[in-house]
C-alpha cells in the first residue's frame, strides 16, 4: 500500500477506459487523470483504486504529440469530459480500440470491429445537472456538473457537448434554482430537449412543497417548458408539477410522448445512426426487440414492414411505444409486453420463431436473456450496448452456441469520454 501524496515519475503505458493514464510504478499501477499514452509524467498518488491508486497529474514532463489543449474553459475541473486533450484521430481510434480489445479478451476476433462513427461534438438533448446549497447560513445554491470523481459542482459558463438550445436553459435554471434549492439540499435536474419544448425532472429527497412548486410552474409558462415534474427519491413516485403539453419526440418519423424520466439515446443523431444500423441488420419480418425503450428500434422496423415484439421492464415506455405505434398505423405489427428482463427473461420457447432477436440492455448486459437468446433458433442477432465488456461476455454466450459476429460498429455517442456505443451483428449462417 502506498502512502497518498507520494510524487513519482513514470512513463504512460495507455490510456484506460474512463480516460485515465495507465502506468506502472514501484508503488503499483496509477491511474492519472489527464494523462496520455507514451508521455513521462510526474503524479502524485491519491488513494486506492481497485488493485491500483488514483493518482493527480502535477507536470508532463515529455508530452505525447497527440496532446492538444482542450477547447472547453472547465474541462480540468468538470467531470464531463475526460479525453478534450486528445486529438480527434487518435481519440477516435482509442475508442475504437476500447471495444477491439474486449472483444478480444473473450477469444474473438478484433478485426470485425469497424472505425468508430463520429457524431457532432455539441449533438446532447439532454442533461443531468447538479444543485447544491451547503447548509451554512447565507450561501449560494451552485448549479452545474460534478466535478470529476467528486460531489462539488462546478458552475459552468459553457458546455461544448450540450446543444445549443439546451445550454442557452443554464443560465435561467440557475437563478431560478437559486432561490428554491433549500440548505443542506441537492437536488439532480434532468433536461431533455424535446420537440416541442424542454421536458424538465427535478429528483430531490424530499417534496417541493408549495412554494417551489408554484414557483416551477411560473417558470414553465414564462419559458415556454412543456413539462416539469418531481421525483422523490425517498418512494420513487414521479408527480408532474407543470404540465403546459406532453412533450413529443420524433423517433424515425414517428411522434412519441415521452413519459418523465424515460430512458432515451442522448443525442438525436446517434439515435438515427445506431437506428439505421439495427434497421440495416436484421433478417426476415418477425422480429423481436428486447429492451425497447421507448420504440427506437421497434418503431423503425416496424415501418420497414416487419411483425415486432417489443418488450421493456419499464411500463411507462412501453405503454408510449404502444400508443405511437398505434397512431402511426403500425398497431397490428407492434406487439408490446412490460416485463423486467433482468429477473424473467424470455425464455427460448417463448422466442420461437423469431427470425432476428435486437437486444439493447443496460451498461451490466443481459447474461440470462443471451443464454436464452442463445437457444431461441433465431437466425440472427443484433445486439445494442453501451459497455463493450459486458457486450462482450454476452457475445461470448452467442458465439458459444454457434452464433458467428460478423461486424461490430462503436458510434461516438458521448463525445470526449470513454463510454461508447456500439451495434454488434451476429447470424448463424
Amino acid at each position: 500500500m502506498t502512502d497518498s501524496g507520494k510524487d513519482l515519475t513514470v512513463t504512460v503505458d495507455a490510456l484506460g477506459p474512463r480516460g485515465d493514464g495507465i502506468a506502472a510504478s514501484d508503488a503499483g499501477r496509477l491511474y492519472i487523470a489527464g494523462a496520455l499514452p507514451g508521455e513521462t509524467v510526474r503524479a502524485r498518488t491519491l488513494g486506492e483504486r481497485g488493485e491500483g491508486h488514483a493518482a493527480k497529474l502535477v507536470e508532463v514532463v515529455t508530452p505525447s504529440g497527440d496532446r492538444v489543449p482542450p477547447p472547453c474553459r472547465h474541462f480540468e475541473a468538470c467531470g464531463g469530459c475526460s479525453v478534450q486533450h486528445f486529438a480527434m484521430e487518435a481519440y477516435h481510434a482509442w475508442k475504437r480500440d476500447l471495444v477491439a480489445t474486449a472483444i478480444a479478451r473473450v477469444g474473438l476476433d478484433p478485426g470485425v470491429v469497424a472505425p468508430l462513427v463520429p457524431t457532432a461534438t455539441d449533438g446532447r438533448r439532454r442533461a443531468t445537472f447538479a444543485a447544491f446549497r451547503p447548509r451554512a447560513k447565507g450561501s449560494k445554491t451552485f448549479f452545474g456538473f460534478h466535478g470529476r470523481a467528486s460531489r462539488h459542482v462546478v458552475e459552468i459558463e459553457e458546455c461544448l457537448i450540450l446543444c445549443p438550445e439546451l445550454m442557452a436553459l443554464v443560465s435561467a435554471l440557475r437563478t431560478l434554482l437559486g432561490a428554491l434549492v433549500p440548505p443542506g439540499a441537492r437536488w439532480d435536474v434532468a433536461v431533455t430537449l424535446a420537440d416541442n419544448g424542454a421536458d424538465l425532472l427535478i429528483a430531490a429527497n424530499h417534496d417541493p412543497g408549495p412554494d417551489a412548486s408554484m414557483a416551477l410552474a411560473m417558470f414553465a409558462e414564462e419559458r415556454g417548458f412543456a413539462r416539469i415534474a418531481w421525483r422523490n427519491e425517498s418512494h420513487g413516485a414521479v408527480e408532474p408539477v407543470a404540465l403546459r403539453e406532453t412533450p413529443v419526440l420524433e423517433v424515425s418519423g414517428v411522434p412519441v410522448e415521452i413519459p418523465p424520466g424515460v430512458f432515451l439515446q442522448a443525442s438525436a443523431e446517434a439515435e438515427r445512426i445506431l437506428s439505421k444500423l439495427v434497421v440495416d441488420a436484421v433478417a426476415g419480418s418477425r422480429l423481436a426487440d428486447l429492451y425497447c425503450g421507448v420504440g427506437t428500434f421497434a418503431l423503425p422496423l416496424a415501418a420497414a414492414g416487419a411483425n415486432v415484439l417489443a418488450v421493456d421492464g419499464d411500463a411507462d415506455a412501453v405503454g408510449a411505444l404502444a400508443r405511437a405505434a398505434g397512431t402511426a398505423g403500425f398497431g397490428g405489427q407492434v406487439t408490446t409486453e412490460a416485463r423486467d428482463l433482468v429477473r424473467r427473461p424470455l425464455a427460448a420457447a417463448e422466442l420461437k420463431g423469431m427470425e432476428t432477436i435486437v437486444f439493447d440492455p443496460p451498461r451490466a448486459g443481459a447474461p440470462a436473456q443471451a443464454e436464452e437468446i442463445a437457444q431461441s433458433g433465431a437466425s440472427h442477432v443484433v445486439a445494442v450496448s453501451c459497455n463493450p465488456t459486458t457486450f462482450a461476455r454476452d457475445a461470448r454466450t452467442l458465439a458459444d452456441a454457434g452464433f458467428t459476429l460478423e461486424r461490430v460498429t462503436p458510434v461516438d455517442q458521448f463525445v470526449w469520454t470513454g463510454h461508447v456505443e456500439l451495434v454488434g451483428v451476429f447470424s448463424t449462417q
